[in-house]
């Protein structure tokens, strides 16, 4: 791999595709972009879908956390997304992004925690980005995130049981991460969703989920957040397990702010 600028720069519009009920981007349009843009990313620095299995591995996100700063654009409105990796501090590999609207103002900004794990076992393998010591990790003006481990409750109430069918699938064969927001999203009421301003989204994947499973998904209350710079705040955890087994599959918590 010959050395490269270490920030990735793509445009994407606000079309159909990522529209939410209110005309505005989306949470699981966004999350589908910052998906689309990790991908493309990853392909030109040589470890892609197609390159890692190649070497029978595959890349699947562990940790994500994501900040709204600002006024989500509207439909046909564009939005800029920068990303890069940063230098690596454990297994997981973390991925930034900042997310901005065509007048350059920030919009959001989000981490993400990739894992490789082995293809056949689906076990984790040892990553391995930078054998040349060329890899372009970008070592300064990195993003302050960190996506933290979130634990599961045990007093949650079942809101949903989820079948899992062949459209929830990604070319890794389980639920595809985008497809799980659209899950805790349904969790909520649609009066809620109107009266709240989303200002924060994090989520841990601790199990994957395939084809035939049955997903519980728990949500508790909105909490009201306390403290600093909290006016009108709450806080809820949504959390999913597998029917058959009980194993806990995603964790999430979600913020947001009385409009």
């Amino acid at each position: 791999m010959t050395t490269t600028h270490p920030i990735w720069t793509a445009h994407y519009p606000v079309n159909t595709l990522v529209l939410d009920h209110r005309k505005r981007l989306g949470l699981v349009g966004l999350l589908q972009i910052l998906q689309d843009v990790a991908w493309l990313h990853a392909r030109h620095l040589g470890h892609g879908y197609e390159a890692m299995m190649d070497r029978g591995t595959l890349w699947v996100l562990a940790r994500f956390q994501l900040a709204i700063l600002g006024p989500r654009p509207t439909w046909g409105q564009d939005v800029t997304v920068r990303t890069w990796v940063r230098p690596p501090a454990g297994p997981i590999a973390l991925r930034d992004y900042e997310i901005l609207a065509e007048d350059g103002a920030p919009v959001a900004e989000a981490t993400a925690g990739w894992l490789t794990l082995d293809a056949a076992s689906r076990r984790p393998r040892k990553l391995a980005l930078d054998g040349d010591g060329r890899f372009p990790y970008r070592r300064d003006g990195t993003l302050t995130l960190q996506p933290g481990k979130l634990p599961p409750r045990t007093d949650l109430p079942e809101v949903a049981r989820v079948a899992v069918h062949n459209s929830d699938l990604d070319v890794n064969g389980h639920v595809n991460n985008t497809h799980y927001a659209r899950w805790i999203l349904d969790t909520l009421p649609l009066a809620e969703i109107e009266a709240h301003r989303l200002v924060r989204y994090e989520i841990n994947f601790l199990a994957e989920s395939a084809l035939g499973d049955t997903v519980i998904v728990e949500r508790g209350p909105m909490d009201a957040v306390t403290g600093a710079g909290a006016v009108d705040a709450v806080d809820v955890q949504v959390q999913g397990r597998r029917a058959s087994d009980g194993a806990v599959l995603f964790v999430a918590r979600l913020g947001a702010e009385r409009r």
